[in-house]
C-alpha cells in the first residue's frame, strides 16, 4: 500500500509556513492494524485513524484518503505516509498478523 496521488495541497491552518496535503492511497487501508502498530487512535464509527508523528498529524480514512498536516512539501508528505504504512505492515508481518 502506498500513496497513489495527491488530491489537494493547501496551507496549514496551524502554521501558515507549513502545508496540509490530501492524498489517495492505492487501496483501502486496514485501519485497526494501522492504529495498533502506529499508536494511532481508531474510530470505527468515523471510519478513520489519527496518527501523530512529532508535530505532524495524519488521518487515514476507510475510503483510502489520507490527510497530512504540518509538512514542508508534497514530497515530504508522500514519503512520510509511505514510510509509516510500510513500517506498520512490516510490524504486522513480524507479529504474524498478516
Amino acid at each position: 500500500m502506498k500513496v497513489l496521488h495527491t488530491e489537494k495541497i493547501l496551507p496549514c491552518i496551524a502554521d501558515p509556513w507549513k502545508l496540509r496535503i490530501i492524498a489517495q492511497l492505492d487501496e483501502e487501508p486496514d485501519l485497526p492494524l494501522i492504529a495498533r502498530y502506529l499508536n494511532g487512535i481508531y474510530s470505527e464509527k468515523l471510519g478513520m485513524v489519527v496518527v501523530r508523528n512529532g508535530v505532524r498529524e495524519m488521518n487515514f480514512f476507510r475510503n483510502g484518503q489520507v490527510t497530512i498536516r504540518m509538512v514542508d512539501s508534497e514530497t515530504e508528505a508522500i514519503e512520510l505516509v509511505n514510510r509509516l504504512l510500510t513500517m506498520a505492515y512490516h510490524k504486522a508481518i513480524i507479529s504474524g498478523e498478516v
